[in-house]
């Protein structure tokens, strides 16, 4: 049996004159996943207004201690109206692109509209490209 692990903080945009609050606190499951179509700058530094944004510590703390990399962990919601404030792309190639709905940064996660798990839809923010709300 697997631990279910949400976030510990709210969620929000990383974008400074921003800022709107995307997930609250503990809505939102921790998972692993390899996207089908690579997120458009996966694999590098984030960087948002010239800010490196590393994933706090109390996020980092919830990976397994073998985790070498925060590329690829995601926080899963399985129902749109659950975020605070997303934005959605066109489908590209089945998947659709997600982004906050105030200033329009862009991608946060994605939503694979090819992928149903347990007759759920999956919609996942990528844990290194947001901020948190501490």
């Amino acid at each position: 049996m697997s631990v279910v692990v949400t976030n510990p903080l709210d969620i929000k945009c990383p974008k400074s004159i921003c800022q709107s609050k995307i997930i609250r606190k503990n809505a939102a499951t921790l998972v692993y996943r390899q996207p089908r179509v690579p997120l458009p700058g996966i694999g590098e530094t984030t960087v948002v207004e010239g800010k490196t944004f590393d994933v706090p510590q109390e996020i980092s703390e919830l990976l397994p201690p073998d985790t070498e990399s925060v590329d690829g962990w995601f926080w899963l919601l399985t129902d749109m109206f659950h975020f605070e404030n997303i934005g959605f792309s066109h489908v590209d190639d089945g998947q659709k692109y997600l982004s906050c709905a105030d200033c329009d940064l862009a991608p946060l996660g994605y939503h694979d509209t090819t992928v149903v798990n347990a007759n759920e839809k999956e919609y996942l923010i990528a844990i290194n490209r947001v901020a948190y709300i501490k």
